[in-house]
């Protein structure tokens, strides 16, 4: 059955070059065309919904088709109602739509296919939307395809399996389907292991035929939800030449980067398939993948901007309940982890943290703006957004290299009135490799901090001075002293834990790796010399051929900006580096006007001018080998331009 042919006309249309920052004057024109066994069904009523308030409400009359202009900003549930079919709903998320893009006009046209009342549908799931429609983050409304397949294997009704007679056996020989999620990444297969961001993968059948199409995230990570297990055959992706100038290999991962098969390319497009004796489907199926996400809370007033640091940020699911609390961080971030594919957050802060006159954005750590917090439920603003993977959501997406954990916790024998004082403690990951080792205190408290991040880790002791011995039990508490587990000791054993991962996060701290942070924090003694010479590097976006700071540039550069004004005890040299496109000589002083540029910015902010060098090297100090003969792509390009910011402390 052909669920659903949708149209996407997009019509961009600028009303005036120069617009303030208050001033939206775009909109989302909806059309819809009702079709029920392929014929036009007229005479359906319409009405829009924004939470519980009705927007609008009309009849189609003798037409099967509607239009409807909905503004940004919000969250809208088209209910479509005819007497002769059943009642359904289409809900339109025109709430993702990027400050910057808000005078678009967009045109969304969706040819929408009615169910009768007597066909084998569970009505059931009718109670949810039967469609969902999304920004792509650049200029158009698409088909939330995964939502729709996932609705579409749930509407029909499971035949019962009836037993014919009690005296005689009967066998059902007809095999369950088994519906399953992948996980897995996708980079190119050369020495920089390029991940392939924002690129569309195929799921495809034993025919070939494609089942379902998922985007990478800026990491190259994808995700399949529903998945016939029977059904699937394997992956495709086809690459524009740009994305793989040097026609490398494609490498395929599973979710916890071990490596499944390499493709060769033919005209850029690479399929990975199920092999005789080797089932690739199976190495991809990871029920437990989760994101991380990640933002930053910035209030602004013109040109004035606060960071939004110490305030408390939530985690809300669709019926608006709290999932997780946070408090941002100095530099107003935060992050939420264990976010499930597919389904419906919102990221609120309180009302009451608002500041009079501010207006409170949301940017993701690598200061791109995201939204303008100014949707309100309850007492809160929040962004809803969907967990499905495209250019809004990735931005939010960490990858886990990005992120740090503390993890602290306390040990006791047998009761509380035993704390294990002096014990080597061990972190361990799940390879049982050594992490990091911490003794513990007369309190039994043991903390390891700033460690990389492992989604799986172990906890041991050396037992050298027998300390373990006399007991029967080892209590293990978090450092607010809340049991988490008690674990039995076996004579002659060392003592192991390997927490569940919802004990792991009751003592242990995700957190998204800056080293700004550090900077920040830093409590430094009088003639301490601690960090000196430490190079701190943030790819920061000019235009193409000019030096002028791109507002996101700027955004970044706060961050250099605060920590210099929190921390008086360095200085910086700053150093502005291209990559190899262009002339040599070109590249050199386009790189001093950048330097320059960024050094004028950070004085501008109150940072006194001596405590700042700047210098352009041009090409001279790339980091890959994507050198003037080299051919590479944008992204490998892209590592290159960046400045480089080296700490000297006084």
């Amino acid at each position: 059955m052909n669920f659903i042919k949708s149209l996407l006309l997009i019509t961009l249309s600028v009303l005036s070059i120069i617009l303030k920052a208050q001033q939206y004057d775009g909109e989302l024109q909806f059309v819809g065309r009702n079709f029920l066994n392929n014929k036009p069904l007229n005479f359906t009523q319409v009405k829009i919904m924004k939470g519980s308030t009705v927007v609008s409400e009309f009849n189609t009359k003798s037409n099967n088709n509607f239009k409807a202009a909905l503004e940004y900003g919000n969250v809208y549930d088209i209910y479509l109602i005819n007497a002769v079919s059943q009642k359904m709903f289409i809900r339109v998320y025109a709430d993702g739509i990027p400050e910057n893009k808000r005078h678009y006009r967009i045109t969304y046209a969706l040819d929408i296919p009615f169910f009768t009342k007597d066909q084998n549908i569970d009505t059931v799931q009718f109670t949810k939307q039967f469609h969902q429609i999304v920004f792509d983050g650049k200029s158009k409304f698409v088909d939330d395809t995964v939502y729709m397949n996932k609705f579409i294997r749930n509407i029909y009704k499971k035949e019962e399996i009836v037993k014919k007679d009690t005296t005689v056996p009967f066998i059902n020989t007809e095999k369950l389907k088994e519906y399953v999620q992948l996980a897995g990444k996708l980079s190119l297969d050369n020495d920089k292991q390029t991940p392939l961001k924002n690129k569309t993968i195929k799921l495809v059948n034993k025919k070939g035929e494609v089942i379902s199409t998922s985007q990478t995230t800026n990491h190259g990570m994808f995700v399949f939800q529903g998945v016939d297990a029977a059904q699937a055959e394997g992956v495709s992706i086809t690459l524009a030449g740009a994305d793989n100038p040097n026609n490398d290999n494609i490498k395929l991962q599973n979710s916890s980067l071990e490596k499944i098969d390499v493709a060769t390319g033919s005209n850029q497009s690479f399929s990975f398939k199920n092999k005789e004796g080797s089932n690739l489907i199976s190495k991809l199926i990871n029920k437990d993948f989760k994101y991380n996400i990640a933002g930053k809370l910035v209030a602004t007033n013109g040109a004035e901007k606060k960071v939004a640091s110490n305030k408390a940020v939530y985690l809300m699911g669709d019926k608006n309940n709290v999932l997780q609390k946070t408090k941002t961080n100095a530099l107003g971030n935060f992050l939420f982890s264990n976010i499930l594919p597919g389904q419906t957050y919102s990221i609120a802060y309180d009302s009451a943290d608002a500041e009079t006159n501010f207006i409170m954005n949301l940017y993701s750590v690598k200061d791109k703006f995201i939204k303008r917090l100014d949707s309100v439920s309850g007492k809160k603003f929040v962004y809803k957004f969907l967990s499905v993977s495209s250019s809004t959501f990735n931005d939010l997406v960490m990858d886990d290299a990005d992120l740090k954990m503390n993890v602290k916790g306390r040990l006791y024998g047998d009761n509380k009135n035993n704390p294990l004082a002096n014990m080597k403690v061990l972190l361990l990951n799940d390879n049982f490799e050594r992490i990091d080792s911490a003794l513990t205190d007369n309190e039994g408290d043991f903390s390891f901090k700033h460690l990389p991040y492992t989604k799986q880790f172990l906890l041991t002791a050396e037992n050298e001075k027998n300390i373990l011995e006399s007991f029967n039990n080892v209590l293990v508490f978090d450092n607010e002293d809340n049991l988490i587990k008690l674990v039995s000791l076996i004579k002659g054993h060392r003592f192991n834990y390997k927490p569940l991962s919802t004990e792991q996060s009751r003592f242990s701290d995700i957190y998204v790796d800056d080293p700004w942070l550090s900077i920040i924090d830093r409590e430094l003694k009088a003639n301490s010399k601690t960090g000196d010479g430490e190079t701190i590097i943030e790819n920061i976006l000019f235009e193409f051929n000019k030096a002028e700071l791109q507002a996101q540039s700027q955004q970044t550069l706060d961050k250099v900006v605060l920590a210099m004004l929190s921390n008086q005890k360095f200085n910086i040299e700053l150093s502005a580096h291209s990559d190899s496109k262009g002339g040599d000589a070109y590249n050199l002083k386009l790189s001093e006007q950048r330097a320059n540029s960024a050094k004028a910015y950070i004085i501008s902010k109150g940072v006194s001018a001596d405590r700042i060098t700047a210098k352009g090297y041009g090409e001279s100090k790339l980091i890959n080998n994507c050198g003037n003969n080299a051919i590479c792509s944008d992204d490998e390009h892209a590592v290159n331009r960046r400045l480089e910011f080296k700490l000297i402390f006084k």
